[in-house]
């Protein structure tokens, strides 16, 4: 099997313009990730896998690893490559471990590194704003409480007001 096939996939799927967003609402990104598994089918000289099972998405990131994009390139196949780091990341630890360390010290290992410091800054961000939204309820409670609070001095410094009134032009209750 030829190493430069998937850097070769990734560079005409860039030129193609195929769609490589993670989320995309539109198309999936789906004309590019079955790309992937034709050009992985085509390169092992086997019938085209139809998910990223454990097998194939290691001989993948084994691929992976052996990308080297031009200086002029890494730009434009960053967004394709963080699309399939997307898709072999399984959340099981020890897979991951095997991806890891097959791209360690590679341009896409550089990659998968910056994905997760910003899946860790995304993480840590959403944990601060569940904590804001949770003291939300007790800000809100201590607030009303201090309305009420300056809307009770409020009337019963109307009531002395009132008695003053009532006492200067000789009114009772």
């Amino acid at each position: 099997m030829s190493g430069n096939w998937l850097q070769a996939y990734l560079v005409d799927a860039v030129q193609r313009k195929l769609c490589t967003q993670i989320h995309c609402t539109t198309c999936g990104a789906l004309e590019f990730r079955r790309g992937v598994l034709d050009a992985l089918g085509r390169a092992t000289g086997q019938p085209a896998p139809q998910h990223f099972e454990r097998e194939r998405a290691l001989e993948i990131a084994k691929a992976l690893a052996g990308v080297t994009p031009a200086t002029d390139q890494m730009l434009a196949l960053e967004s394709a490559v963080r699309c399939l780091l997307f898709d072999l990341w399984s959340g099981v630890l020890l897979f991951d471990n095997d991806i890891e360390s097959l791209l360690d010290g590679t341009w896409a290992g550089g990659v998968l590194a910056r994905m997760k410091e910003h899946h860790r800054a995304r993480v840590a961000a959403r944990r601060a704003h569940e904590e804001f939204q949770q003291g939300a309820q007790d800000r809100r409670e201590a607030k009303k409480r201090l309305k009420q609070e300056q809307h009770q001095a409020r009337l019963a410094l109307k009531s002395e007001r009132d008695r003053l009134w009532r006492e200067r032009h000789g009114r009772a209750d």
